[in-house]
């Protein structure tokens, strides 16, 4: 392919583990890109339960060779659930599949480790590239791991290719089931980025231990209760929120965070006072960065989270905040449009992750390449 742009379909499935986002782009690589076509597909709720049995069996388990033997059949679930999706959206793609130059899978995270080595994604790359006769792009933490980085963010060189502006301090925050964030220094052309804490992973996972909801839609259920600070001031104690960036997060991270002791509260006011907390450590960013920030964009599952981003506008005051949609990105594709992006420049042998985005010890090409 002597081809200076391509076409690339980038699919992304995060810790909230509620479906698959795909995001089909037209890019070089660098400042070139198009937004094709954005797509989600909600999991049923089979696989889903499947899915964090999984991860909860990863969590538990003892003996490391039982990996493979967790991982495969579940994997060819995922898998085989991707290509029902993956055949659905050609049928109706603007782009014909025979135009398609690559597709880059993220799948669901099973665990993230770092420092243990690992970071096991679903989704057999190998598999979908033979059945497409197309070039797959997956494991895109590995290398990164293998220099000694946290694996994530990866998000950040999209970020930076498609926010980006001289002379303009811009921190770009995802929310997610993790919160993450991209520094974007407009003075010195350079950016920085890191994992921050839990987004929306404790306020979705709370909602559906004693809402049976799968989150707060408009964060309507935390509005009934009140802020308890106690709590809040306990949380922020823990010492993984004192790591220099950059940093990574696994949602088992957060654990130390036990529903169970709290029942003395009304679960209104637990809700209320999560989402409080996902705000408060946004919004301690500005404590963080040594420079001033000119403006905040937001994007990610959160931003629709009406009584979230009350919060996060009322912590950082008079801020200019702008949602990426605002600005000619969907901030429900911010990240599957990021893989399609990541994987040419995957393709071209160009760097995504650098030492201060993911704290590796060189830049490095991320993610392995199934050539049918």
């Amino acid at each position: 392919m002597k081809r200076k742009e391509f076409y690339a379909l980038g699919i992304m499935s995060g810790t909230s583990i509620d479906g698959l986002d795909f995001s089909l782009i037209k890019s070089d690589g660098k400042e070139k890109i198009k937004i094709i076509q954005n797509k989600y597909y909600k999991f049923n709720n089979k696989l889903k339960i499947k899915i964090s049995k999984g991860i909860y069996k990863f969590k538990k388990l003892q003996i490391v060779n039982k990996e493979n033997e967790i991982f495969t059949k579940l994997n060819k679930d995922f898998s085989r659930y991707l290509m029902e999706k993956l055949y659905l959206f050609f049928s109706s793609s603007k782009v014909n599949i025979n135009k398609i130059d690559m597709i880059g899978i993220h799948g669901n995270t099973l665990i993230h480790n770092p420092k243990g080595g690992k970071s096991i994604q679903l989704g057999n790359a190998e598999f979908i590239s033979k059945t497409l006769n197309i070039p797959v792009i997956d494991n895109f933490r590995k290398k990164d791991i293998s220099l000694g980085g946290q694996g994530a963010p990866l998000v950040p060189i999209f970020h930076k290719a498609i926010f980006s502006k001289k002379k303009t301090n811009i921190i770009v925050v995802n929310i997610g089931g993790i919160s993450n964030f991209t520094f974007l220094n407009g003075k010195k052309n350079n950016f920085l980025a890191s994992d921050i804490g839990p987004g929306n992973t404790l306020i979705d996972k709370f909602c559906y231990e004693n809402f049976d909801k799968n989150f707060d839609f408009n964060g309507n259920l935390a509005k009934k209760g009140k802020i308890v600070f106690e709590l809040i001031n306990s949380w922020l104690k823990n010492k993984i929120f004192f790591q220099k960036f950059p940093k990574s997060f696994d949602i088992q991270d957060f654990n130390y965070i036990d529903f169970e002791n709290y029942k003395k509260y009304s679960p209104y006011d637990i809700l209320r006072t999560l989402t409080f907390f996902s705000a408060k450590l946004i919004s301690m960013l500005k404590l963080s960065i040594n420079f001033k920030v000119d403006t905040w964009i937001f994007s990610g599952g959160g931003v629709k989270n009406s009584l979230l981003m009350s919060d996060i506008k009322n912590l950082l005051i008079d801020d200019k905040l702008f949602i990426s949609s605002s600005l000619g990105f969907d901030s429900s594709f911010i990240e599957s449009a990021a893989f399609a992006y990541i994987s040419i420049r995957t393709f071209k042998k160009l760097p995504s992750a650098f030492p201060n985005t993911t704290g590796c010890l060189k830049k490095n090409v991320c993610g392995s390449i199934y050539v049918p």
